[in-house]
């Protein structure tokens, strides 16, 4: 590759990253604006009362008049008594439970480890391999937790009354399950576990939790009895919420708040405290989302709903903060009687598109493969087909660098005859130079007039370039996100392709054949560029070193690649 070729990929690569950068930044501005005009249009009310809810949980003065006495000191139970364990036992998780309020305190995922050790096996001194990761469970079993809770208060899918003018009344319920628990490890069909009891108010309260052995999707219902005319008016919320780590912070990897509304995928890192954001519309799921996992609750035949989303103070040097969402129902809409029955489900699993489009309800939109998804996606699809017959993703990833190789051949083959016919008028090129140096304008026609005669167009080796650019930046993406790639071994001491090389061998052979492509490639430039872009397989190399393997070993084998194929080239022209 010609070394101006090189920079003018890296040139385009900047490119993209600061228009995408803007266009984030464009996006929040929109978002913020639209928050707006839906705050401004909502009734006024006095300052000391908090934000609005959105419409569809409003509720009239003579609700808020029927409301007083609901929060009358020592009406909530306390949610830090003890309570009994209810596990559920399922191929695909482990589910726990708190007897007292039917609210899970655990729910462990089977089929992924937390962590994976990555040790360099050579005895490089500095080398240690790669320190646990934080919230690691403390059971033993090394599966992977969803529910960071450090208080009882954040367990999942706590209940609220919501009035419309931004109170929330806590429904604390006391329980008893129907059941000790639930064992569907041998793979018998959907079962059940119901909760039932009152709370502070004497209101009947009931849960019934559905199973299934196949699936992560769980089934929620929710009946709340005893309710006076003025709640029957009022919104019922369901709690989740997510303790978001400073270093899960990145570009490309998200943590946090995830929804697809209105056939819209909407993300949230972070809120300002006691700026809380509304959705309404048609909500397909909601929850909180990382680069691998995702725990979402979804409506269930349900006309009216909308999403709240909150963030509470930082309180430790760890945290970015606690999110908290909250899907609302109107109660009304689902009243029988004096009783409201709310159906939901819940998703707490893998983000893998497979499982996610079996799922249905759209969960597979929580994969967010970027700009270039229509690319990533069949990418995707065709790395996990060469798996079914490797049993190895990591001969799976070069097998598709080489099958890209080849269908970008004659691209390849048009920017290494480019680059020939660049050579050839160099001489030429450095004459007119020398000749016009004091007359610009002269010397651009002159070498205008030098292309034309001799056929030569001076952006032919970098189109080429060009049109790989989406696909590399599709795969740096999908290899980047794949939980496929999470914990998969490769060979010898890369065991974890999602991980870094723990002894920085693959990026330093990286940065040994782009050098090794620079010699190949006669120099075409002037003495200060060609000096400028010697440094380029430096710092290619050194921002590898802490790339997942995967991808190191995928630019790794697209570089011999392009040495093979520029050895044939040569060798074509002697």
């Amino acid at each position: 590759m010609e070394k101006r070729l090189l920079l003018s990929m890296v040139l385009c690569l900047l490119i993209l990253l600061v228009y995408q950068s803007y266009v984030e930044k464009q996006n929040k501005r929109w978002k913020a604006a639209r928050q707006e005009t839906v705050e401004e249009s909502e009734p006024a009310t006095p300052r000391d009362t908090g934000p609005s809810e959105p419409e569809g949980t409003a509720v009239s003065q003579g609700t808020e008049e029927g409301l007083k006495g609901e929060r009358e000191p020592g009406a909530e139970a306390p949610l830090d008594e003890p309570c009994e364990e209810v596990v559920v036992d399922t191929p695909l998780y482990r589910a726990v439970f708190c007897s007292r309020n039917g609210r899970p305190m655990s729910w462990m995922l089977k089929k992924y480890q937390d962590h994976k050790a990555c040790r360099c096996p050579i005895p490089i001194p500095g080398l240690q391999g790669q320190e646990p990761e934080q919230g690691a469970d403390a059971t033993g079993l090394g599966w992977v937790e969803r529910i960071h809770a450090r208080r009882p208060e954040e367990w999942p899918l706590g209940l609220e009354i919501s009035t419309g003018k931004g109170r929330r009344i806590p429904v604390r319920e006391t329980l008893a399950p129907d059941r000790p628990g639930l064992d569907l490890r041998d793979g018998q069909g959907p079962a059940t576990i119901t909760f039932t009891g009152r709370d502070a108010r004497g209101r009947s309260v009931e849960r019934i939790y559905t199973f299934s052995p196949d699936t992560y999707l769980v089934g929620l219902e929710v009946e709340i009895g005893g309710l006076k005319p003025a709640l029957q008016q009022a919104g019922l919320g369901v709690k989740l919420s997510e303790r978001i780590a400073k270093k899960s912070k990145g570009r490309y990897t998200f943590t946090g708040f995830m929804g697809f509304i209105d056939g819209r995928l909407e993300k949230e890192k972070k809120l300002k405290e006691g700026e809380p954001k509304y959705y309404d519309g048609d909500v397909a799921w909601e929850g909180f989302s990382d680069k691998y996992f995702l725990t979402g609750l979804l409506p269930v035949d349900n006309p009216i709903s909308s999403v709240k989303l909150e963030q509470l103070p930082v309180v430790d040097e760890h945290s970015a903060g606690l999110l908290v969402s909250r899907l609302i129902y109107n109660i009304q809409e689902h009243l029988q009687g004096d009783r409201a029955r709310c159906s939901y489900s819940l998703y707490i699993g893998p983000k893998d598109m497979d499982v996610l489009k079996h799922t249905g309800h759209f969960l597979e939109k929580s994969i967010d493969l970027g700009w270039f998804g229509f690319i990533a996606k069949p990418l995707l699809v065709i790395l996990k087909f060469f798996y079914k017959y490797t049993h190895n993703y990591g001969i799976a990833i070069i097998i598709l660098t080489v099958l890209i190789k080849v269908l970008f051949h004659p691209l390849t083959k048009k920017q290494y005859e480019s680059m020939r016919h660049m050579q050839k008028i160099q001489p030429k090129m450095k004459e007119i130079r020398e000749k016009y140096k004091d007359d610009k304008e002269r010397m651009n026609k002159e070498v205008m007039d030098l292309y034309r005669t001799h056929k030569v167009n001076p952006l032919g080796g970098c189109w080429p370039m060009m049109l790989q650019i989406p696909v590399f930046f599709a795969l740096y993406r999908a290899l980047l996100s794949s939980i496929e790639l999470r914990h998969a071994p490769f060979a010898f001491w890369i065991q974890d392709l999602s991980a870094k090389d723990p002894c920085y061998i693959t990026p330093i052979i990286m940065g040994a054949t782009m050098f090794l492509q620079q010699k190949m490639t006669p120099s075409a430039g002037d003495p200060n560029q060609q000096k400028m872009m010697m440094f380029m397989p430096l710092i290619f190399m050194f921002m590898f070193m802490n790339f997942p393997s995967g991808l190191v070993l995928y630019w790794l084998v697209n570089n011999v690649l392009t040495i093979g194929q520029q050895l044939i080239s040569q060798k074509r022209q002697q």
